[in-house]
């Protein structure tokens, strides 16, 4: 990755054999000792059954290696209990569509988006809003945007594979052990694409 010109590293949480805290801290520290690129954070304990637990966490933030998190859990209390006790550069970033406005307003600095491969100039128009200070029009766009988020995450990566086909991106092909949407499934994406402005949805070039 780094090789190829990466920016940053994105390390989830190690899955399946659920380590102690001590073992995560471990784990992230031999990431970032493998390379020169920064790393950032990724927990979604959904998906890897641990979670990142807060005081490891601020122990790896006090490295200057560890430049940010992506928080899949949707605890967006999680910002109260930390974000004072983090270095001023750390980034604390959600992956979750539908509490990323709640996110937003509870002190955090962004989303890193599934929804934003379809939808970007709608995302784009709902922190541009929240940042200025529009907050009503910042809660509707973000409102338009929640029926297409759950129908993604619920059956992600798939879902999002679905959108962006029908959007002319790429084909919708998986690979095992994700199977492609069933009928009733692409009906509700396609109807929740279609809620949506042509002019807030991606384009292929």
């Amino acid at each position: 990755m780094e090789a190829a010109g990466a920016d940053a590293v994105m390390s989830v949480v190690p899955y399946y054999n659920k380590p102690m805290p001590r073992g995560t801290a471990a784990h992230f520290r031999a990431v970032a000792a493998a390379t020169t690129l920064p790393v950032i954070l990724h927990d979604i304990p959904s998906r890897t059954v641990k979670g990142l637990a807060d005081e490891t966490l601020l122990e790896l933030a006090a490295s200057p290696r560890f430049v940010g998190l992506r928080d899949g859990s949707g605890d967006v209390a999680r910002l109260a209990r930390l974000r004072s006790r983090l270095p001023a550069t750390f980034r604390m970033l959600t992956g979750d569509d539908a509490s990323s406005l709640a996110w937003l307003a509870a002190g955090g600095d962004g989303c890193s988006s599934a929804v934003t491969n379809v939808a970007p100039d709608l995302y784009v128009a709902v922190h541009r809003h929240f940042r200025e200070g529009r907050l009503y029009q910042a809660r509707e766009l973000h409102q338009r945007l929640v029926p297409l988020a759950t129908l993604l995450e619920r059956e992600h990566p798939a879902a999002l594979k679905f959108a962006l086909a029908l959007l002319g991106f790429m084909q919708p092909a998986t690979r095992l052990p994700i199977v492609q949407l069933n009928g009733s499934a692409k009906a509700e994406v396609s109807q929740a694409m279609a809620e949506l402005a042509d002019e807030y949805l991606a384009a292929a070039h």
